[in-house]
């Protein structure tokens, strides 16, 4: 099976990407300064448009605490070899976007 590869410039939204500012994080409920719209930097994300020294597109985000995002960034955590846990933190890490993705909706900012 062959999956397309966005060519096209990543999707950018200031909008989407300052909803973080006040928001708890939608891992472990930090309500705290250090919540920012952190890009997903798991599995196939090159897939989404990461790449070269670019983010993948700002829909794809979840609002992270520092530690939280942290955490993600070098794949911390989880139990058994390097590329489960690998795979283990790019679900957790989806998660978190469609949580976010979710509370976006619920707030306006994404309007269905």
């Amino acid at each position: 099976m062959t999956m397309a590869i966005f060519k096209d410039e990543p999707i950018r939204s200031k909008k989407l990407l300052s909803a973080s500012r006040g928001a708890a994080c939608v891992n472990c409920g930090a309500q705290d300064d250090t919540v920012v719209a952190a890009h997903y930097q798991g599995l196939r994300s090159h897939t989404y448009g990461k790449g070269k020294g670019q983010k993948p597109h700002d829909i794809l985000v979840a609002d992270l605490c520092h530690r939280c995002h942290s955490a993600f960034d070098r794949y911390e955590s989880g139990d058994g070899d390097d590329f489960q846990r690998k795979i283990d933190r790019s679900e957790q890490f989806q998660h978190a976007i469609l949580m976010t993705i979710i509370r976006r909706i619920r707030e306006g900012v994404i309007k269905i």
